[in-house]
């Protein structure tokens, strides 16, 4: 008697689909905020490769090391045909403050070497950790020109802090501050 009425059987039909499809929508918003990404850390070392579950490993101990490394390569390290893809890797591993404050400085530089062609490799004599969050490095840098090369030392003080993990920026870390001056 209900289901003979034609509009009573399409109501139904319609308040059917709107409740499965409101079931079907909230389990998987459900699903789907319960399945949040980890982030897994492996490590690689003389001895073999395993998982880092502890913040106090030897691994992670000498990561802040080999991203300053990585940072003083990319970004004290050039040639006039590779200085872009330097400095943008360099600048991945900052903060967009520091980037956005240093951004015409580095074009400057890139300008100046499209006139002015010359190559500059850099050389670490030290690393220091001042304090919490600041490192003292001394650089040897050599820059080379079409007549001659020149010996620069470099005095650079840096900031960081803790950052998340990503692909462009794999380390555990930031660069919040750059300064040098010749000595």
């Amino acid at each position: 008697m209900i289901f003979k009425s034609k509009l009573l059987r399409e109501e139904i039909k319609h308040w059917l689909l709107v409740a499965s499809l409101s079931l079907w929508a909230l389990t998987a918003t459900i699903y789907a905020i319960s399945k949040s990404e980890k982030m897994i850390l492996i490590g690689v070392d003389d001895v073999g490769t395993r998982i880092i579950t502890d913040s106090k490993d030897r691994l992670l101990q000498s990561e802040l090391k080999n991203f300053l490394k990585v940072f003083f390569e990319t970004y004290y390290s050039y040639d006039e045909k590779n200085y872009l893809t330097q400095i943008g890797t360099a600048t991945e591993l900052m903060t967009n403050e520091l980037w956005e404050r240093n951004k015409d400085h580095l074009l400057e530089i890139n300008e100046k070497l499209q006139k002015t062609p010359l190559a500059q490799s850099m050389e670490i004599e030290s690393i220091d950790l001042i304090d919490q969050g600041k490192v003292e490095a001394i650089l040897m840098l050599k820059i080379r020109s079409r007549i001659q090369e020149q010996k620069v030392r470099l005095k650079v003080n840096l900031e960081f802090k803790k950052n998340e993990r990503s692909e462009k920026n794999p380390w555990g870390f930031q660069i919040t501050e750059v300064s040098d001056a010749a000595i």
